[in-house]
């Protein structure tokens, strides 16, 4: 009986072991299966991260081309800026203060000069003028001629008994005039380019006013004045002259209002039509915007 049943028991035991290997089998193949779709997963997301790699270098590739393009034009656009600081020193338009010392006309002593003057840019060196730019301005001022003995006045003619009095000269004039300024920077002296020398030419208008002796005295109404012949000149105005921008200063604190300012100085010889003529000397301070 018993050797009848262990070969029954053992094929028992090996039907079992073969369906546990069978199970074994399966879930084996489920998980090669499941690894397999991992890896489909896996190397899809690498195909499209390398894809993503790929038009990241393009745009990489495609941006530093424009990169390098700006930087080829950096001189170019530094030369542009030097360019546009060097036009706004150049002010359209300037108004100006000069005073000094003016000779006058009949051999009559000169005096303390002063005057205003509005300069308006007219064309530029980008306008064909070359090595520089062409301005107009427009300038009113007065001689206050010295005093001087003499009998060429209406009282001393009129009661010759009187004599040489003293007599004041002060001379009126209207000047409106072209101007060429030279800039050195256009010429291959950027260091100079803060120095602007020029030439002037133009009509020239001149009230003259003599006065005579006090006519009136004592403590009365009117006392002390001088009465006034008036005379009309017309003729012309020529010169040279020299403008320093206050912009080479370099002070912060104020450095806005010395880049748009400037000082100079100035001589001009009048050359009346009645043959007169007498020099004037003068420093200038201007304010351009």
């Amino acid at each position: 009986m018993t050797a009848a049943w262990m070969p029954k028991a053992a094929l028992a035991g090996g039907g079992a072991s073969r369906r546990a290997l069978e199970k074994r089998l399966e879930l084996l193949e489920q998980q090669n299966q499941m690894l397999e779709q991992q890896n489909r997963a896996i190397q899809s997301r690498l195909s499209a991260q390398k894809a993503e790699i790929d038009a990241l270098k393009q745009q990489v590739e495609g941006s530093a081309k424009p990169v390098s393009s700006l930087q080829q034009e950096v001189p170019a656009l530094k030369q542009r800026v030097s360019q546009i600081e060097r036009k706004q020193s150049e002010l359209p338009v300037e108004v100006g203060f000069r005073t000094g010392w003016g000779d006058s006309p009949y051999r009559m002593p000169g005096g303390f000069f002063w005057g205003a003057y509005l300069n308006h840019l007219l064309v530029s060196h980008e306008d064909g003028i070359p090595g520089g730019f062409l301005s107009g301005e427009l300038m009113a001022g007065v001689i206050m001629g010295n005093h001087a003995s003499t009998t060429a006045n209406l009282a001393s003619i009129l009661v010759p008994a009187l004599g040489a009095q003293s007599t004041w000269l002060d001379t009126v004039e209207i000047q409106p005039t072209a101007q060429y300024h030279l800039e050195p920077a256009l010429l291959g002296y950027p260091e100079l380019a803060w120095v602007k020398p020029y030439v002037l030419a133009g009509p020239s208008m001149w009230i003259t006013l003599m006065t005579t002796p006090v006519v009136v005295k004592g403590n009365v109404a009117g006392s002390g004045y001088r009465h006034t012949d008036a005379n009309f000149e017309a003729g012309g105005v020529f010169g040279l002259g020299t403008e320093l921008s206050l912009g080479r200063l370099q002070v912060p604190a104020i450095q806005g209002i010395l880049d748009h300012s400037s000082v100079g100085a100035e001589w001009r010889y009048n050359a009346m039509a009645n043959g007169e003529g007498f020099n004037q000397y003068a420093g200038s301070i201007a304010l351009g915007w």
